[in-house]
């Protein structure tokens, strides 16, 4: 009888809950057996899916509109999932009737104050635990992966994958210390334009920055959203060593546009696609893929890691964190530039 009653005793403490203090601050009761998790903007949705995707019940948004070349690299367990939605940018384009439906033991926040006043609002009276997690900056990944991990009791995957961000970011700033003297003045063009841009202290810019990329637009950011408009003499005058481009409309057509033409970047050909398979490598949104993203940075902007050597990072990285073996063709299609 006795052993009978401390079984019962154990289950109900492994059915329970207990709380923990999230990388917002906050206490949180969550449940000691997590089993379906939701991420309210693609970071943490992401972020969870390199850890173990069959906890994630839900989408922030439909997956099979983008590109299909990441479409065919995804989990197709994740890609049938429903659309959710979600509260990224400060917005709130969640559907919390759907939301609610697939019963999420936890829901994870992007850390930051708009999203934690809707998600209040939201998971309070529905009872449901909201985490905060700190995925602003390059380096939060390698502790945000072993909070992860606690939390979703993935601790040796979790571990695995913060010890590689660790590295990967201490790599990035011995680079860019030893190139100190060379660092580029690198133009972020945004839109189909390419003339939205960047503040200097935009998170939007941090992967750059990180780097060692000079932003020459220095401004005070208005908002989150960031793009911040400018006109092309504006970037004539900057006359960056480097453009990253995001828009592929934007890349295609600029070296062919006599307006652009004074611009160094141009004249040298340094300009470069963000590379965005499954996810984009920089920035909108600022993923986990941000890891490989610095390296690549690093690599168009002072060849280091030279070509073989960032293809063989390529590799690494795509089984690590994706399950994914690449081949010659998709390394050379997803970079661009090797």
């Amino acid at each position: 009888m006795k052993k009978i009653v401390l079984a019962l005793l154990g289950l109900f403490v492994s059915l329970g809950a207990h709380e923990i203090v999230d990388m917002g601050g906050q206490s949180v009761e969550i449940p000691n057996v997590i089993t379906k998790v939701f991420g309210t903007s693609p970071p943490s949705t992401y972020m969870i899916y390199t850890i173990d995707a069959s906890l994630i019940v839900g989408l922030n948004f439909n997956h099979a509109r983008g590109n299909n070349e990441s479409s065919n690299m995804l989990d197709p367990r994740f890609m049938a999932l429903p659309v959710v939605g979600g509260l990224q940018g400060g917005g709130n384009s969640m559907n919390r009737e759907t939301l609610l439906s697939l019963h999420p033991d936890v829901v994870f926040l992007w850390n930051n104050d708009a999203s934690s006043q809707l998600a209040k609002y939201l998971f309070e009276s529905s009872k449901i635990p909201s985490i905060n997690v700190d995925l602003e900056s390059v380096e939060s990944l390698p502790k945000a992966y072993l909070f992860f991990g606690e939390v979703l009791n993935r601790q040796a995957r979790a571990k695995v994958l913060s010890d590689y961000a660790r590295v990967a970011l201490e790599k990035t700033k011995e680079i860019v210390q030893t190139n100190a003297t060379k660092r580029p003045v690198v133009y972020y063009a945004e839109g189909a334009d390419g003339l939205a841009t960047e503040c200097d202290q935009s998170f939007h810019y941090e992967a750059i920055k990180f780097a060692g990329g000079i932003n020459p637009h220095l401004c005070p950011t208005k908002s989150g959203l960031g793009l911040e408009k400018v006109s092309l003499e504006q970037v004539i005058l900057y006359n960056p060593d480097v453009i990253v481009a995001q828009e592929k409309e934007f890349f295609e057509k600029v070296k062919s546009d006599a307006r652009w033409n004074s611009i160094k970047a141009i004249k040298e050909g340094k300009i470069f696609l963000v590379p965005k398979v499954p996810f984009n490598w920089i920035d909108r949104p600022p993923s986990f893929m941000r890891l490989l993203g610095v390296r690549w940075l690093t690599h168009i902007f002072y060849n280091t890691p030279n070509s073989e050597q960032f293809a063989q990072e390529m590799r690494e990285f795509y089984k690590l964190f994706l399950n994914i073996d690449l081949t010659e063709q998709q390394i050379h299609e997803i970079s661009g530039v090797l």
